[in-house]
């Protein structure tokens, strides 16, 4: 099956598109793998991934104990909310 040139040209744009998107995603996942290691102290996406449970967890404890707080303080000196 012979292609002609207009055809040759498409295809040959699509190449150079898929190799430049690839590239920008390459340099993406660097510059991310970067970040987390910086920021993280993550050597891997599933390192980062437990970090990240971990991290919600204790937000939501904190949140949970914030709450008991507000409760507490309510209980013994009323409500801070204007009527």
């Amino acid at each position: 099956m012979a292609i002609d040139e207009q055809k040759f040209k498409q295809l040959k744009k699509q190449a150079d598109d898929a190799r430049a998107a690839q590239d920008r995603a390459a340099g993406q996942l660097e510059a991310t793998m970067e970040r987390l290691k910086n920021e993280f102290d993550c050597a891997t996406i599933e390192e980062a991934e437990k970090l990240l449970v971990k991290l919600n967890k204790e937000a939501a404890e904190a949140g949970a104990e914030y709450d008991e707080a507000v409760v507490t303080f309510e209980k013994e000196w009323g409500s801070c909310a204007e009527d």
